[in-house]
């Protein structure tokens, strides 16, 4: 298991967070996200065997999002 973060500066609610956090419905390999709009950051655990960060920026991109690797 790999954690990356991800910084979010278009995030601005808590519902942005809920949004960004349901990517992991998407995909198995993620174990957990955490996405905080304070911090404007998002913490992603997953398998990085079978995901890649690029897979994960573009799941963002299509909720809305820009993520850039920390």
């Amino acid at each position: 298991m790999k954690k990356q973060i991800f910084n979010v500066p278009d995030m601005h609610c808590s519902n942005c967070s809920m949004k960004l956090e349901g990517i992991e419905d998407d995909f198995p390999a993620i174990k957990a996200i955490n996405a905080s709009y304070h911090k404007q950051q998002m913490i992603v655990e997953y398998d990085e065997t079978q995901l890649t960060i690029d897979e994960i920026i573009a799941a963002a991109k299509k909720k809305g999002y820009q993520a850039v690797p920390v």
